[in-house]
């Protein structure tokens, strides 16, 4: 073989060694990706549903404790600890914690009707015995509700004008639902049934049936499409434009939810459609919620649009068109907060995959967590400072870490994933450092959206898009009662019947968040009766509408 071929020879081999070697790290990655995608399933089958706070992250590291996580952990213990330490050790703010439990309930202390049952010795006193007393005690027992009839007779009046007989029938009080068979309180219900306890329609229908009621699921349909799109274009509108001109920080967050389609010309079946239900959390004031048909910029622009305070979201790019173009020398507009509780989800599923930097980084925001939970017991006017003492320090080490850790980790993988997840958002993540009232994250939103999934398991689609549109009017309503402790059901059946008489223009007065102050100044005696007119009483010099 002359040189020259045996050179050629030579050359071919190596590059198909070359070629061989690069196929075989090909393959070594997609079986990497492989196992990491099949540890995720396993947790999402197997596992909790959610990462845990106190999951210890070192026993998610490769085997054995490494040196280098064994010294982080203690100087991330070492800030927290410092931290505690400048927190006043008084206890956390009323309503923080759970109340520890006191025994045996003692219900004779409660307002609940009671029912005597008397358990007498018949033999005893055919034998003459004296009763001297009863020894009391008592249990919770529960009845069935029963349904009523309002019995609603006007009165009719013989008028006579020049010498002219004429019957005038008295004016009845107006109501949303003329000639109604329903009354407002089965209205309410239904509607708490449905939205507030998880229970659909075909499920009620059955209760009801039962109880010796036959009301038909459609017809129920009916009532809450005409009672949700009321409350919508009513009360619920009302809260949103509050929301938008005076709110200060809005948590948000959207899920799908499944829309029943008509059907095709040739009349078969379509596949149900997807929409999407936004939630926004108001403060303490108020929980919102909107349906939409696409999750689209044009969706976020049309709620959040006008809103000049601050939205704390997720990461996904339809809320980028709230802050695209605007002047970098002007804060007019929306200012995006990062949630925490999302990068760290990035990193913990890189610590199930034994990512090294997974597990750091999980190390890292558990700290802050700690040091965060400590500035509760802070004073309100001195959790900003406190957050400048001891939580920016971490933060700056958290994305000084995070910048040499890309660097230093190849390819693409989980790891990488979650550390550039955290550089991209680093801005919109250090925003909780402007104030102590914002939360790390936006769970509060994400608890919101709980009720709507427990819908979609429940109750599978929804009508119509126009039954979507009630649906989260209802929703807003029942998540805002419970905000402000008050009984969903109570509030529907009245408020039903005080919306006729409401000015157009005083409807936030109705949210929940003024109801217990507007209810107050209602006559008592118009609200006690079945059906009865309502006088409205003028605006509160401090009134909300």
């Amino acid at each position: 073989m002359s040189p020259e071929l045996m050179a050629a020879t030579i050359a071919g081999l190596q590059a198909e060694r070359a070629e061989m070697a690069a196929k075989v790290a090909a393959l070594e990655d997609s079986l990497t990706e492989l196992a990491h995608e099949n540890a995720l399933l396993k947790r999402r089958l197997f596992g909790s549903k959610t990462e845990r706070g106190r999951t210890s992250e070192l026993q998610l590291a490769l085997g054995n404790l490494l040196a280098a996580e064994a010294t982080l952990q203690a100087d991330l213990d070492a800030s927290v600890e410092k931290a505690q330490d400048a927190a006043p050790k008084a206890e956390p703010e009323e309503g923080t914690g759970k109340p520890r439990p006191h025994g045996r309930r003692n219900l004779f202390a409660s307002n609940l009707p009671r029912v005597p049952v008397e358990i007498r010795d018949s033999a005893l006193e055919a034998r003459g015995a004296r009763l001297i007393r009863f020894e009391d005690s008592a249990q919770l027992a529960f009845r069935r509700g029963g349904f009523f009839v309002v019995v609603k007779r006007v009165a009719q009046y013989e008028v006579v004008d020049d010498c002219v007989a004429t019957v005038v029938p008295t004016q009845s009080p107006e109501t949303l639902f003329p000639k109604a068979l329903l009354h407002t309180s089965t209205v309410a219900h239904i509607l708490t049934s449905k939205f507030a306890l998880g229970v659909p329609h075909y499920r009620l229908e059955r209760d009801l049936l039962d109880q010796g009621m036959r009301l038909d699921r459609g017809l129920m349909s009916r009532y809450v499409e005409h009672a949700g799109n009321t409350l919508g274009a009513t009360i619920v509108a009302a809260m949103w434009r509050d929301a938008i001109a005076n709110g200060q920080m809005i948590s948000t967050d959207a899920t799908g939810a499944l829309i029943q389609p008509t059907k095709a010309k040739d009349g078969k079946s379509l596949a149900c459609k997807k929409g999407h239900f936004f939630t926004a959390v108001v403060g303490a004031d108020a929980v919102l919620f909107a349906y939409v048909e696409r999750h689209t910029s044009e969706a976020v622009k049309a709620l959040f649009g006008d809103f000049r305070g601050l939205l704390q979201a997720d990461a996904s790019s339809v809320y980028e068109i709230l802050v695209r173009g605007r002047p970098p020398d002007t804060d007019d507009g929306v200012t995006l907060v990062a949630c925490w509780a999302h990068c760290r989800r990035y990193f913990f599923e890189a610590a199930l995959c034994r990512h090294p930097a997974g597990v750091q980084g999980l190390m890292r925001i558990r700290a802050m967590y700690a040091v965060d939970a400590t500035g509760r017991r802070v004073p309100r006017d001195e959790r900003t400072a406190f957050r400048a003492t001891h939580l920016r320090p971490l933060m700056d080490e958290f994305f000084t870490w995070a910048a040499a850790a890309r660097d230093l980790t190849p390819g693409r993988n989980l790891a990488t994933k979650a550390l550039g997840y955290a550089l991209n958002q680093e801005a919109e993540l250090r925003r909780v450092l402007q104030s102590g009232d914002i939360p790390l994250d936006n769970t509060r939103a994400e608890r919101a959206l709980r009720k709507i999934v427990v819908g979609r398991k429940a109750w599978m689609f929804y009508g119509t898009d126009t039954h979507a549109e009630a649906a989260a009017a209802i929703f807003s309503i029942i998540a805002s009662c419970r905000l402000h402790g008050i009984d969903p059901f109570v509030y529907f059946d009245e408020v039903l019947r005080v919306l006729p008489y409401w000015s157009h223009d005083r409807y936030l007065e109705l949210a929940p968040q003024y109801w217990l102050a507007s209810r107050a100044r209602l006559d008592p005696s118009e609200l006690a009766l079945p059906l009865s007119r309502i006088t409205v009483p003028p605006p509160a010099p401090t009134s909300a509408g």
